[in-house]
C-alpha cells in the first residue's frame, strides 16, 4: 500500500535535498582546493578518493531531486532515482544470494588483511584502503538484500 501523498512532507524533502546539494558543491570545491594546493601525493590520492564520492553524491541528490520534483507534479521523472519493481524472479533472488555470499567471503578476506597490516609503517595507506573497502563491502551487501527483498 502507497502513503498518502503529502504536499508539504514532499516540499520539505525537496528542500533539504536541495539545501544539501548546495553544501556538497561547496564541500567538492573545498577538496578540490586540498587536492590543488598539497604537494603530499598521499593527500591528493585521498583527497581524489572523496571527491569521487563527493560527486556520485551530488549525481544522487540530484536523481532524488528529480524524483521528488515528479512526484509532486504527478509526473514520472525518466532521469530521476528509478523505483523498483516487486516481483517473484527465482534467477535474480538466487543471483543476489551469490552475491551476498561473495560480498561476505570478501569482507572475511579484507578483515583477515586488515589484521596483517597491523604493524604497517604508520603513515601507510593500506591500513586505510582496506577499512574504506570494508565499508564499502558492507554497503555492497545492504543493497543486495534490499534487492532481494524484492525479488522473492
Amino acid at each position: 500500500m502507497n502513503p498518502v501523498p503529502d504536499p508539504r512532507a514532499d516540499a520539505r524533502v525537496l528542500d533539504t535535498l536541495r539545501a544539501h546539494d548546495a553544501r556538497e558543491a561547496a564541500i567538492l570545491e573545498s577538496y578540490r582546493q586540498l587536492v590543488d594546493e598539497s604537494t603530499d601525493e598521499g593527500i591528493r590520492y585521498l583527497g581524489r578518493l572523496i571527491m569521487e564520492d563527493e560527486a556520485r553524491h551530488h549525481e544522487l541528490i540530484t536523481e532524488m531531486a528529480r524524483r521528488v520534483e515528479g512526484w509532486m507534479q504527478h509526473e514520472d521523472a525518466t532521469d530521476a532515482t528509478p523505483s523498483l519493481t516487486p516481483r517473484v524472479d527465482p534467477a535474480l533472488l538466487a543471483e543476489t544470494r551469490r552475491l551476498i555470499a561473495l560480498e561476505r567471503a570478501d569482507a572475511k578476506e579484507l578483515r583477515l588483511l586488515q589484521k596483517e597490516l597491523r604493524y604497517a609503517p604508520a603513515t601507510s595507506l593500506l591500513p586505510l584502503l582496506v577499512k574504506i573497502m570494508l565499508d564499502d563491502t558492507k554497503r555492497h551487501i545492504e543493497i543486495l538484500q534490499f534487492i532481494r527483498t524484492y525479488a522473492g
